[in-house]
């Protein structure tokens, strides 16, 4: 069940991975929109946000038969893989939106980390960045979830705190795009002209 839970997540991740690569995180009127903060943000998530949401359904649905579970832990690993595909979107939007390709590079290597932390024990050192990578945390919880384990409260909670965190670290990435410096705006009147 372990080598399946890495498996689906990696589904997950890479889809919120590469609709960041295919969508700009933040629009190129961000600063001449008269459209709120909020409106752009909304509009920034949408497209990935169904896309990978659908894509954590089909993957909790495959998940549930190809391990063979009930129906009832079927369901609940599409609802999880959909809800840990928002909170992946709203991560890479973050980090693409923040630090462009550089975000890119560094949410691909939380996936190599996940996958060495859920393949082999001999990485140890590597396990203080699983405690602060949502993708670590959303495969202990589907892993807990498959394998009918306890501690879901504990690490759900983990789940909802960084859902948390990357929801306002992404609308932040485009509500601090909104203003321009008066340097900058000189320089780009300079560069245009």
């Amino acid at each position: 069940m372990p080598l399946v839970s890495l498996l689906l997540l990696t589904g997950l991740w890479l889809g919120a991975l590469t609709a960041y690569v295919a969508v700009r995180p933040v629009p190129r009127d961000a600063v001449a929109s008269r459209e709120s903060s909020l409106t752009l943000w909304a509009r920034a998530l949408r497209l990935p946000a169904a896309i990978v949401g659908v894509q954590g359904l089909l993957l909790g649905l495959v998940g549930g038969v190809v391990l063979g579970v009930g129906f009832g832990t079927t369901v609940g690993l599409m609802g999880l893989l959909a809800l840990l595909g928002l909170s992946f979107v709203l991560a890479n939007h973050a980090l693409a939106g923040w630090w462009g390709n550089i975000g890119r590079a560094i949410s691909a290597l939380l996936l190599v980390v996940t996958i060495g932390l859920g393949v082999s024990s001999a990485v140890g050192w590597l396990a203080p960045v699983g405690v602060v990578s949502p993708l670590h945390n959303g495969f202990t919880l589907v892993r807990t979830w498959l394998s009918g384990g306890t501690g879901e409260i504990g690490i759900a909670a983990v789940s909802v705190l960084m859902f948390v965190i990357a929801a306002t670290l992404s609308y932040l990435a485009i509500a601090t795009r909104r203003h321009i410096s008066a340097d900058r705006f000189r320089k780009s009147i300079t560069t245009a002209a």
